[in-house]
């Protein structure tokens, strides 16, 4: 329990100092999703390594603080941009953590402008990895051999460019509608993941489903009675986590995008949060929908033409 320990003292100290601060952008909810897969997962959820890791992170989020910065377009079109250097980042570095498309969008989303967020986003990536390897230094943890993927094909960019396609029709909804959270950066990385070839979410939808909108509705109704009586937010955070990840050890089911969406609902702002959950079911059901088709259509074009 000593690894599981240091991710919740870590997302604790982390909304501690957001909140004592005033600077929001000291959050990063997608550590919580990191510190879930690395250090409280029995196995790490994807095939990369440490630097690859902290460097992901890091040129993420100086990309899509530069997004705002440097692109003057509807929120829309800049959410798009962001994903699609993000989903071509993480194409191209070899490797399948997909948490990496959240440290580009999150900014985007929030119309980050300030270079706390990346500074932070470095410093607490770099902390994870420095607990990760403390946990294999005294042997709690073993190390895990890195493989790199296949290098992109024609093949593959086609399908990273159908799967970045049909997520900005989630996008742009999300957007016009006035509910930009159904599109949450969280929710990106879970359809990235289940869009995969195989992806256990495609058969077996309803407990991923469930998790993530649980998470999401753990971290919302944690963080209300602290807004309600006026107390500090940053134990509610702790505890948020810390029942994240006891459940995920409970089901077995280890999806680190729910710890992020956990912690998103730290981010919320008050007057939407009882909605949040709502969002996140809505947009769990469009991005899970997207998958699901894709598998079986990629399915049915696997088959020998006598079986269809």
């Amino acid at each position: 329990m000593f690894a599981p320990a240091l991710a919740v003292l870590l997302v604790t100290a982390m909304t501690a100092a957001a909140e004592l601060s005033g600077e929001r952008e000291i959050l990063f909810p997608e550590i919580a999703a990191v510190a879930a897969g690395t250090l409280a997962a029995p196995k790490h959820p994807w095939n990369t390594d440490p630097l690859r890791l902290f460097l992901s992170l890091a040129a993420g989020s100086v990309i899509g603080t530069a997004t705002v910065l440097l692109i003057p377009l509807p929120l829309a079109v800049q959410l798009c941009i962001a994903f699609l250097i993000s989903s071509l980042m993480l194409a191209f570095s070899r490797t399948t953590f997909a948490p990496m498309i959240s440290s580009v969008v999150l900014p985007v989303m929030l119309g980050t402008r300030s270079a706390v967020y990346p500074v932070s986003a470095v410093l607490l990536t770099a902390a994870v990895i420095g607990c990760r390897l403390l946990t294999e230094t005294h042997g709690l943890r073993s190390p895990e051999p890195f493989t790199p993927e296949p290098k992109p094909d024609r093949r593959a960019l086609t399908d990273l460019l159908l799967r970045w396609g049909l997520g900005c029709l989630v996008i742009l909804f999300a957007v016009k509608s006035g509910q930009r959270l159904i599109a949450a950066p969280p929710l990106l990385v879970a359809y990235t993941e289940f869009w995969r070839p195989g992806a256990a979410a495609q058969r077996k939808p309803l407990p991923f489903c469930l998790m993530l909108t649980g998470c999401a509705a753990l971290g919302a109704l944690l963080r209300y009675p602290a807004l309600h009586f006026g107390i500090r937010q940053f134990p509610a955070a702790g505890v948020t986590v810390l029942l994240v990840l006891l459940l995920m050890r409970r089901t077995g089911l280890w999806l680190p995008p729910a710890a992020a969406l956990s912690l998103l609902s730290f981010l919320v702002p008050e007057q939407t949060l009882l909605l949040y959950p709502v969002q996140v079911f809505a947009g769990t059901l469009f991005f899970m929908g997207l998958a699901m088709l894709h598998g079986r259509i990629d399915a049915l074009n696997q088959m020998h033409p006598a079986d269809k």
